[in-house]
């Protein structure tokens, strides 16, 4: 994600990690969670390595002094987004005569409202407005389809809207806005604050460049336990940016099986991190060692951002390691 600057004196201050600036600019933001990982960062600056115990303090520190993103932080699921948009029809004024989805993420909440409202449903693609009904592409001017509110899931920086705004009469509406946008648009839902995670854009986003995530119950579908791979049923799958790794609990004789299923569903990683157990009795006679395992794996990884089925694990994890935790299970962020 981006800075999100506010007015400070002398310049800007992003209200995520901190940096003062004089002027505001495109820059990746470096988030921090609170005041331990500020102490964190100074260790590591004077060439200090953090051990176990280290995390667990750093952890407790962003707790007691967590910063706008530490305490904001959510895990927006598709269904919430469907309801969300239920509830936006309330607002789209009665002379709109048609929705135009923004694809792909807005094609979601567009198809919701133009099904609840009874209008015509649209795409826009390459300056086009193109009806999602038979396909055709109109050429006029879209003044002559009547009055359009065009649809988009989320607002962040307003940089779509920058570009893509449509003229009056018509309307640019998005489900979630972001409070410190700097352009907003004509019509929102609700305003989230960042960081703002979304099931359905979570690994197909930036965000998969500090994330490493779990495989059974994220990538896959539930299995049985140790079950063969080869069945199991794709979740969600990082297509586009590779995660930074994939860390399971499944024992190493596993390997080339789960290297086959990934290949087989087009899935992009750079490391896959197998259990250290010699067998599945080793592994399941101390059942605390896995959340341990994996908190490991991931502090020696130094992402931010880690996704764990498991609801029991993903709070482990996240206390021994420091890292944000998502949970898609329970829609938490630990």
């Amino acid at each position: 994600m981006h800075c999100i600057w506010n007015e400070h004196e002398g310049g800007v201050i992003c209200i995520n990690c901190g940096r003062l600036k004089a002027r505001p600019t495109r820059r990746n933001c470096k988030v921090k969670k609170g005041l331990g990982d500020t102490i964190a960062n100074v260790t590591k600056a004077i060439g200090l390595k953090p051990c176990g115990g280290c995390n667990k303090r750093r952890s407790k520190v962003n707790n007691l002094a967590p910063t706008s993103a530490y305490k904001h932080a959510r895990y927006i699921t598709t269904a919430e987004l469907a309801a969300a948009a239920l509830n936006l029809a309330a607002k789209i004024p009665a002379d709109v005569k048609g929705v135009v989805g923004i694809p792909r993420s807005g094609m979601i909440p567009a198809s919701v409202l133009a099904t609840q409202l009874h209008l015509p449903l649209f795409s826009y693609a390459n300056g086009h407005v193109v009806h999602c009904g038979h396909g055709n592409r109109f050429t006029e001017k879209v003044s002559t389809l009547g009055r359009l509110v065009f649809v988009d899931d989320t607002l962040m920086m307003g940089n779509t809207l920058k570009h893509h705004r449509p003229e009056s009469p018509h309307l640019w509406a998005v489900v979630y806005q972001n409070p410190h946008a700097k352009i907003s648009a004509d019509i929102f839902g609700q305003e989230l604050e960042p960081p703002h995670l979304l099931e359905w854009n979570l690994f197909n986003s930036q965000f998969c460049n500090d994330l490493a995530t779990d495989l059974d119950g994220v990538l896959c579908h539930d299995m049985p336990r140790d079950a063969d791979l080869t069945d199991a049923r794709p979740l969600h799958l990082p297509r586009r940016t590779a995660v930074k790794a994939i860390i399971t609990a499944r024992c190493e004789r596993w390997r080339m099986v789960t290297k086959a299923w990934l290949s087989h569903y087009g899935v992009k990683y750079e490391r896959l991190i197998m259990g250290p157990w010699k067998t599945e009795a080793e592994r399941d006679s101390n059942p605390a060692q896995i959340a341990q395992y994996k908190a490991d794996a991931v502090t020696r990884l130094g992402v931010n951002w880690f996704t764990e089925s498991c609801p029991r694990q993903a709070q482990d994890i996240a206390a021994l390691s420091g890292v944000w935790t998502i949970c898609p299970t329970n829609s938490k962020v630990f």
